[in-house]
């Protein structure tokens, strides 16, 4: 318990410490003034700022009809309401309490309690929801980057963006071919010696047949691409709309270019909601766009403190939630034995 503690506080003092490097940078080279302006510009937009804000949810909302399908395939039926809940609060945890209490975690937890007789598989799917979701930002990557290959190799940053690309690229073409190719879990005898002579054999040996029935439905796993896929499309739309409110006007286009290997940067489990690491990819990507330093690092810490907003909605329901079910996060995580 110590261990994790003091990884997550790491976590939080990278974080912040690159955020105060990004901005002594600034101050240094006589630029904050010009993040100050930015801000600025960004209340006197607020009619924009505000679209943005309030096109987030619908983030949530593509993600929720994407689990609603993976746990469909488990038969396993669960009302668009309950799910959505759990998704916001699934959503309060991941970008307020980083480490053991994570989002996905708690969702796991809220939805094993409902299934104990197929507890593991529905438990999978909140991962396999997180696999999918990586999997249509990687595609979305992948496709830009095909689209803007002259982009991606004029510049330093960009350059490294597409190696970055290329790697993502090489690490799921192995691993779909890994999973697709065949199912490991019937074809090597290793699986099924570890099931019958342990209890996490039989653990992992359910959660990847559960994993292997979703991913083999070539409906279901269309469905939840195009659902991914349509995810970050709208959250490249709120970008649109918060840049547009500090006067970064770039196209459609040039965001759809940048913003998922950002995303992508920021996803990696490094700090916590990924901050810092996605204000300096947003700095040297943006960039190349000729956006300035200043104006990118208020777009990205823009950005999240819209993440940050509909997180607090995420806690109020939370709130709500425990007072009406009883289901308190921690108790639930005690009680799974998910604590150690």
């Amino acid at each position: 318990m110590m261990k994790k503690t003091l990884i997550t506080l790491l976590q939080v003092a990278l974080g912040m410490g690159l955020i105060v490097f990004f901005f002594m940078t600034i101050s240094h080279s006589g630029k904050l003034e010009d993040f100050k302006a930015t801000v600025l510009l960004a209340a006197e937009n607020w009619r924009l700022l505000t679209i943005g804000t309030l096109l987030f949810p619908l983030c949530l909302l593509s993600c929720t009809l994407r689990w609603l399908l993976l746990l469909k395939v488990q038969n396993f039926n669960i009302s668009f309401s309950r799910a959505l809940v759990l998704y916001f609060i699934g959503h309060f945890f991941s970008s307020f309490m980083p480490g053991a209490t994570s989002g996905d975690l708690i969702k796991a937890v809220y939805v094993a309690r409902e299934t104990p007789d197929k507890k593991t598989e529905v438990v999978s799917t909140v991962f396999i929801d997180r696999i999918v979701g990586l999997l249509g930002l990687i595609i979305l990557a992948i496709l830009m980057m095909c689209i803007r290959l002259d982009f991606f190799l004029a510049h330093r940053a960009t350059r490294l963006a597409l190696i970055f690309n290329l790697g993502l690229l090489t690490i799921t073409a192995l691993g779909t071919f890994i999973v697709f190719g065949r199912n490991l879990v019937e074809k090597w005898s290793f699986f099924s010696r570890l099931e019958k002579r342990t209890r996490l054999g039989a653990i992992i040996t359910k959660a990847y047949k559960a994993f292997h029935l979703c991913i083999r439905n070539p409906v279901v796993l269309s469905k939840t691409i195009a659902l991914s896929f349509l995810n970050h499309v709208i959250i490249v739309c709120v970008i649109c709309f918060i840049g547009a409110s500090i006067g970064v006007h770039l196209g459609l286009i040039d965001y759809l270019t940048v913003f998922p290997v950002i995303n992508a940067i920021a996803g990696l489990p490094i700090t916590p909601g990924g901050l810092g690491m996605r204000e300096g990819a947003a700095i040297y990507l943006l960039g190349a766009l000729n956006v300035p330093a200043p104006s990118a690092l208020a777009l990205s810490l823009l950005v999240y403190l819209i993440t940050l907003f509909w997180a607090m909605v995420g806690g109020i329901i939370y709130m709500i939630f425990v007072l009406k079910t009883g289901y308190d996060a921690n108790k639930e995580i005690k009680a799974n034995n998910l604590n150690s």
